[in-house]
């Protein structure tokens, strides 16, 4: 009887509780489980038991696995003992033949066979039971018809402690006609050696127990004798119970030649065994050569960017990392450059093997030419160590050039504005922003006027490369001058460097020229004749001014140094000069009023003027006048400084006058001034007693005639009954004969007027009727 002993765990981390770390069996044997640690991992498929009473899912709860292969076909039988009586424990077969274990979770054509009745005590399989499979709940059968097994099928047992008791069970097979005792005996199948980990490999013809394996090794011995073993592990024992292969740990590595390896009774007082306890033979011998491994060969450089300052060697086979110098004393770079290797590093691998090397630079390369890396013994006294544990020759060599790159060269300025404060620089190639020292120490000024550098700023891209500079100065330049800028070793320790590390040379030069300032300020005289004014214009053209532009109210522009102006009329003038030298430019304005000494001026009321009504010019004429010449437009003239009082009797009911003065001066300039005032032929009210809205253009609207000396005037009309047709308080407007657009009918309609007298004050209210006729 085989006992197991476990560990408790909660999320099936148990060896033994997974389909893929099952416990090998053997059909002779029986195995007690004392302890089932609690777990759950899964829903496992089965048959579709819907009308049993208490059914649920089929879970592999704290579940242990077994694992056994069929060498005879028959029937299976077996028996599940609780070790408490009152457990309930449940089972089902899985066929796995070319299956992924874990597949039990999801393909219900593995099922062979299963039992998941909820009653407590002894299950398994019987020749007396009647059906394969057992659903769960209460009052099922515990026993299942036994399965009929497949010769070389594999097979899982789940048996799943549904009681969540933790307290184990005894498994015994017994009852069926399929052999599941795996008939062959064990033999060791070959060996070989592995000089990387320093390891022997035996192979065997079947899987034994890794229990069986003497951790030191002692399973096995050398003939004849040399080699010492260290210890020994079973390939796949950290995570199963039995293994097909052993490693044997070796002190060190062993020189070229052949070796045998032979079994042994080790220090647990056997030699491996199978599931079944039988022994695997002492005295069975494998042999193996070990060949001379060549060294680890120089490897290639990878291709490098401009300005490299580390190196990237590789390897077409691999080394141990541990064999690489850290302060990188294993190579030594050579060239046209002075450039040291100050660091070491590796990409280094699970296994501690690296094919790549990254060289650190004590600076970078920057000069162009053929460069040669070496290898060599480091501080730790060797070279490189080969994954077979063999030390590389030193003196190979792998070698790189470096191309030539453009020079960083100072270009011209953008164009100088007026009054700079700033000066930008381009350059033949972009630069590194960050070598440009922000305290503008890259540069110094000279020139006219003593000016400094204060800061500068790089224009800089995404990739923070500049191709031009802003150089910030310590004030604004303001007087034409010449200036001079120089490169020079910033504060930073360097001068300008290019994207590909080259440094720009000190002493490069570039030059500018500023202007000077300008003014618009100007000045004018005025000359005046009668409406003719003269404005003569200039400017000092001074600090080189070489453009004007004058701008007049009325639209018109001069462009001349000293523009003459002509203006008729009078009133406020507004004139702009701009003015530039090419570089500064300025602007300025002036205004002034052209007035005239002399005018002819009178005031007139329009009227209108009713018969009898005296029309009285008054005279506001100023100035030297020497003569006046009233037009009355009624043919009277007079030329006097003072008008005449006038009447005017027109021929139509409305009739215009036009008022004109001709004053001259001294200077026998002459002004006019004119008004225009109304006449009528009757100032008298009245509302026609008829009217006919026919469109002839006589008599077609109603309305108070001559009402022009009324004021708070209100004008309606009524039909007969009363209604409101029309009303205005302008007596201008009329009734037009309609009512919402309509004619109104023939007949009387009745109007009423209300007017105050304007020069009397008198309130007037009158009615009367008024027959329409069409």
């Amino acid at each position: 009887m085989l006992t197991f002993t476990t560990a408790v765990s909660a999320q099936c981390t148990t060896i033994g509780q997974n389909p893929s770390t099952a416990f090998p069996v053997c059909g002779t044997q029986t195995f007690k489980q004392l302890n089932v640690p609690s777990c759950f991992r899964g829903v496992i498929p089965g048959p579709s038991c819907a009308n049993v009473p208490g059914d649920g899912p089929h879970e592999d709860r704290n579940p242990f696995w077994y694992k056994f292969t069929c060498y005879t076909a028959g029937t299976l039988g077996f028996t599940i003992t609780p070790i408490s009586l009152i457990d309930d424990y449940d089972w089902q077969i899985f066929d796995v033949t070319g299956h992924n274990p874990d597949d039990v979770y999801t393909d219900i054509s593995m099922l062979v066979g299963n039992n998941w009745s909820g009653e407590k005590g002894v299950t398994g399989t019987s020749a007396t039971a009647q059906t394969l499979t057992v659903c769960g709940g209460p009052g099922q059968p515990l026993f299942s018809a036994m399965p009929t097994l497949k010769q070389g099928h594999d097979y899982l047992l789940l048996i799943s402690n549904f009681s969540n008791s933790q307290v184990g069970y005894e498994l015994t097979f017994a009852g069926g006609t399929a052999n599941i005792t795996d008939p062959t005996m064990a033999h060791v199948k070959g060996s070989g050696y592995n000089c990387g980990p320093i390891t022997v490999g035996v192979k065997l013809n079947k899987k034994l127990k890794c229990n069986s394996l003497a951790a030191d090794g002692s399973d096995f011995a050398f003939s004849p004798a040399g080699p010492k073993i260290l210890g020994a592990t079973g390939v796949n024992c950290n995570n199963g119970f039995d293994m097909d292969s052993v490693l044997l740990q070796l002190d060190q590595p062993l020189a070229p030649g052949s070796y045998t390896v032979i079994s042994q009774k080790g220090t647990d007082g056997n030699t491996l065994l199978d599931a079944c306890g039988n022994s695997l033979p002492t005295g069975e011998a494998t042999s193996f050569i070990v060949v001379k491994t060549p060294p680890v060969d120089m490897g290639k450089v990878n291709p490098l960017p401009c300005g490299p300052n580390e190196i990237q060697i590789a390897f077409s086979s691999p080394f141990r990392c541990a064999s690489v110098v850290k302060d990188g004393s294993d190579f030594i770079l050579s060239g046209p450059s002075t450039v040291g290797i100050n660091g070491a590093t590796v990409n280094c691998g699970a296994d501690g093997l690296a094919q790549l090397i990254t060289l650190q630079l004590d600076k970078r390369i920057v000069i162009p030419g053929d460069y040669r890396v070496t290898l060599r013994q480091g501080t730790d006294g060797n070279t490189l160590e080969s994954d077979c544990h063999v030390f590389s020759t030193p003196g190979g060599a792998a070698t790189f050039h470096i191309d030539p790159q453009p020079a960083v060269l100072l270009g011209n300025t953008a164009p100088i504005g007026c009054n700079p404060s700033t000066i930008k620089i381009g350059l033949s190639v972009p630069v590194r922003c960050a070598s440009i020292a922000a305290d503008g120490s890259d540069f110094t000024i000279t020139g006219t006027t003593n000016i400094s550098i204060k800061g500068a700023t790089g224009i800089c891209n995404a990739s923070n490369l500049a191709d031009s500079i802003v150089l910030q100065l310590s004030d604004v330049i303001r007087q034409n001058g010449n200036y001079t800028i120089r490169l020079q070793s910033g504060g930073d320790g360097n001068t300008l460097e290019s994207e590909c590390w080259q440094p720009a040379a000190a002493g490069q030069q570039v030059s500018f020229r500023t202007a000077d300032n300008v003014s618009a300020a100007f000045t004018y005289t005025v000359e005046s004749l009668c409406k003719n004014t003269t404005v003569n214009l200039a400017h000092n053209g001074l600090n080189s001014v070489n453009s004007w532009t004058w701008s007049f109210d009325d639209g018109e522009v001069l462009r001349e140094q000293n523009p003459v102006k002509k203006y008729f009329g009078f009133g406020q003038r507004t004139i702009r000069l701009i003015v530039s030298n090419g570089v500064c430019a300025d602007t300025s304005s002036q205004s002034f009023e052209i007035k005239t000494s002399f005018a002819a001026l009178f005031d007139v009321s329009p009227g209108p003027y009713c018969p009898l009504d005296i029309v009285a010019p008054v005279n506001k004429s100023y100035g030297d006048i020497i003569s006046w010449k009233w037009e009355y437009g009624n043919g009277a003239v007079t030329t006097s400084a003072t008008p005449q009082r006038m009447q005017y009797f027109p021929t139509r009911k409305e009739q215009d006058y036009h008022i004109r003065l001709i004053a001259e001066n001294t200077l026998h300039c002459l002004d006019t001034a004119d008004h225009v005032i109304t006449a009528v032929s009757s100032c008298y009210i009245d509302v026609p007693t008829a009217f006919t809205p026919n469109n002839d253009g006589n008599n077609d609207y109603l309305y108070p005639l001559s009402a022009y000396k009324a004021v708070d005037l209100y004008f309606a009309v009524f039909n007969r009954s009363g209604q409101l047709l029309f009303e205005t308080t302008d007596w201008k407007k009329r009734w037009d004969g309609t009512v919402k657009g309509q004619p109104a009918d023939v007949g009387t309609y009745v109007w009423m007027l209300r007017y105050t007298e304007k020069e009397s004050g008198k309130k007037v209210l009158r009615k009367g009727t008024t027959v329409l006729i069409r």
